[in-house]
């Protein structure tokens, strides 16, 4: 989740995209702190909803705040969010997806477990100990996205 002063589904927003019901992130004398925003905390929001159900259908606002609902999922710990990230992703945004975890957050690879035993493969505990061959299996798991079902729950009116 992305700080709601900065999201465009904040109703104090002049954007055409739908609006959120109760954003976390106030514009008020106690809006927003570092100790206090929406991107820290970590939980689901109305956008995380519209990017999953709109990544299906190739929206490009969808697209562009992926990102933002991977961060959200790796604050969290949601694994459903992450593996919904993943399922609804076209097959760019889920290299992109997994090149910045590789990078970033090899230790939360473990999130995407259920995507690798539907493919076959051993779970991960960590990252940091694969070959480029291991690697490039759990890529494919990735890219092929043989994971069924949809594993996160629509709370969003589209």
């Amino acid at each position: 989740m992305m700080c709601c002063n900065n999201c465009p589904f904040n109703p104090a927003n002049n954007t055409n995209a739908p609006k959120c019901d109760n954003p976390i992130c106030k514009k008020t004398e106690s809006h927003c702190s570092e100790n206090f925003c929406a991107k820290n905390i970590g939980s689901r929001c109305f956008m995380d909803y519209y990017v999953i159900d709109n990544l299906y259908r190739q929206d490009e606002l969808a697209e562009g705040l992926a990102m933002e609902s991977l961060r959200t999922a790796l604050i969290g710990r949601d694994r459903a969010l992450l593996i919904s990230l993943f399922q609804a992703a076209q097959q760019e945004l889920r290299i992109k997806m997994w090149n910045w975890l590789e990078e970033n957050e090899p230790r939360s690879l473990w999130m995407l477990n259920p995507i690798f035993a539907a493919s076959g493969l051993n779970e991960l505990n960590t990252f940091t100990q694969t070959n480029s061959r291991t690697c490039s299996k759990y890529l494919e798991a990735i890219v092929s996205n043989q994971y069924s079902g949809r594993y996160y729950k629509q709370s969003y009116n589209s």
